[in-house]
């Protein structure tokens, strides 16, 4: 409405100025988009390569016993304390009865005062830490056998496999071979049809010592004197010559 009034103002209020306005042009409605077909899923990752194969460490056959010991919570009084109880036991004589030997075993540990109960709580220690010791062995020979028995077959898979490649191969060869043999077969006969036999009528060109064949003969053109050397030169002497005087020799 301010802007009827500006311009009534600055053109005269005696007419109305009309302002026509532009039509509008009404964009149609974006389509909507069709729906999109969901995406596959995404393949899983491929699991982790089996790391290679390696032979398997070996161990030296002399033991550390402290040290296995030691490492099995043994310490080292324990195994003092048994160490003394073997050497007293051996220094034993051995047709001594059981009874006699405890009895001395007994009063040389308080004599010294050395509890029984220690020494037979360290031997019952040093067994069980010897024992889980093999139990290790055993399980990565055991780790050992199990790898390289599925090595092995991984192997004689591999090695089937060659040798089906390579009987493959040869029968294929052979195959070739006998398709070649034949082929070869076809053609020799050519060659012994061309080398052995002739046309009949044709000259043996292959002969060195053939003869050319005899065509008959044909009255010349060309006189005697020209065919034979040997045949008399014509005799122009009785007939007057056709050359001038002057190109005939002086007398």
């Amino acid at each position: 409405m301010g802007l009827m009034n500006f311009l009534k103002g600055l053109f005269g209020g005696g007419k109305t100025v009309e302002i026509e306005e532009e039509p509008r042009v009404l964009m149609p409605a974006p389509k909507p988009e069709p729906p999109r077909a969901p995406l596959p899923p995404a393949a899983p990752p491929a699991p982790p390569a089996p790391p290679p194969f390696r032979l398997a460490t070996r161990y030296s056959t002399t033991i550390d016993f402290p040290a296995v010991l030691l490492r099995a919570g043994v310490d080292a009084e324990q195994q003092q304390r048994v160490k003394k109880a073997q050497e007293l036991l051996r220094s034993l004589p051995d047709d001594s009865p059981a009874a006699l030997k405890r009895r001395i075993v007994e009063a040389a540990f308080t004599a010294f005062d050395v509890p029984l109960q220690k020494i037979i709580g360290a031997a019952t220690t040093e067994v069980a830490a010897l024992e889980a010791f093999i139990q290790e062995g055993g399980a990565k020979a055991q780790r050992v056998l199990d790898e390289g028995t599925a090595r092995i077959a991984e192997l004689d898979e591999e090695i089937a496999e060659i040798r089906a490649s390579m009987a493959a191969a040869i029968a294929d060869q052979a195959l070739r071979d006998a398709a070649t043999e034949k082929t070869i077969a076809d053609v020799k006969p050519i060659l012994a049809f061309f080398a052995q036999t002739q046309a009949p009528g044709l000259p043996d060109f292959q002969s060195k010592e053939a003869a050319l064949p005899d065509f008959p003969a044909k009255e010349s053109a060309f006189p005697d004197f020209l065919q034979n050397k040997d045949a008399a030169f014509p005799d122009f002497s009785g007939k007057e010559s056709a050359f001038p005087d002057f190109l005939k020799d002086d007398e």
